[in-house]
């Protein structure tokens, strides 16, 4: 069996210094608390989960509040981002949600029954009660794309990419583009106002059925959509599309029934899902960087649970990459 000093002479440091660094209560260098759990995982070493929590009054567990089907790639790749850098910092995750929760969505006292040390929200009802009760609670969290006032937040560069986005059309000679958004919420309403603005800074005129509300993930009501505009008299040469698994699949559909894509329109997605590189044509697409919102996330929170008395609440924004495809063609200005 491992035992405390057996890692301390692995890692050249004191037996205290080993059990501050597994037990989550050390100001020590940061990466040295990294390593040292590293080690020890790499030597075997199981620590008594009973007797830390006694120890220590936490559980090293954090729970995730996840509201949706388990159906979604760029969600899959998130969690599992989550897991790894969790892991790392030798915590746990339990998932949350409406079917693992008996009291009707009461997230705050989920948590507190369950002695989670802190909770990353990255898919809910934002504006749910519940929700807003957790989030604002003394039980530390982090929320992905959204923000709450006074609360630490993770986002994507959701404005910011569709300036990029569009400004890869424009470049290549497309002014009559067309967006297609998501359910309204904090990331479709930021999405949109990126989209204004730069339509505004090139001087692309945006007629008033070119803007729409879809729904994200759904291939069949993206595709519906975009067969309304090209039946208008003044067609879209581009459609920004809610997500890839959306793009992808009103592709398809169009594709079976007649359509040239991209020689007679031009598709963009988002999300960078791994199924977008693997189908002809490939998918022009605005890829989020999970890995570093998971980073960022687990960070914020771990400060928020390990030091409450000096942590301040940040918003974080990280930005993603804009992944050159097929679908998107250079046409005539």
């Amino acid at each position: 069996m491992v035992r405390l000093k057996d890692i301390a002479e692995a890692c050249s440091v004191s037996v205290a210094t080993v059990s501050r660094a597994l037990n989550g209560v050390t100001n020590e260098n940061k990466d040295r608390t990294a390593y040292i759990r590293q080690k020890a995982r790499e030597m075997g070493y199981y620590p008594n989960a009973a007797a830390r929590t006694l120890k220590t009054s936490r559980s090293n567990n954090i729970g995730i509040l996840y509201e949706d089907r388990m159906n979604h790639e760029y969600f899959s790749s998130l969690l599992d981002d989550l897991r790894r850098q969790a892991d790392l910092q030798g915590y746990d995750l339990t998932l949350i949600g409406r079917s693992t929760d008996e009291n009707g969505g009461n997230y705050y006292e989920h948590a507190r029954r369950r002695n989670l040390d802190g909770v990353i929200v990255i898919h809910a009802d934002f504006d749910s009660a519940n929700v807003i009760r957790l989030a604002t609670s003394n039980i530390p969290s982090v929320i992905i794309d959204h923000m709450y006032e006074g609360c630490n937040c993770v986002c994507s560069d959701n404005r910011a990419s569709m300036e990029r986005i569009v400004r890869a059309a424009w470049e290549r000679g497309h002014q009559r583009i067309a967006f297609i958004s998501g359910q309204q919420g904090a990331v479709s309403r930021e999405r949109l106002a990126g989209f204004y603005k730069v339509c505004a800074e090139l001087g692309i005129q945006v007629p008033g059925n070119f803007i729409r509300e879809g729904r994200f993930h759904d291939p069949e009501e993206c595709a519906r959509i975009i067969r309304e505009m090209m039946q208008e008299k003044e067609k879209p040469t581009c459609v920004l599309c809610p997500d890839d698994y959306s793009c992808l699949g009103a592709m398809w559909a169009l594709k079976a029934e007649g359509m040239d894509i991209p020689g007679e329109l031009s598709l963009i997605g988002y999300d960078g899902i791994r199924m977008s590189r693997m189908i002809q044509p490939r998918l022009t697409t605005y890829c989020q960087n999970t890995g570093e919102i998971a980073r960022e996330a687990i960070r914020l929170l771990l400060e928020a649970v390990e030091a409450p008395e000096t942590h301040q609440p940040r918003q974080i924004t990280v930005e993603g990459t804009l992944i050159e495809g097929e679908t998107l063609q250079a046409i005539a200005r």
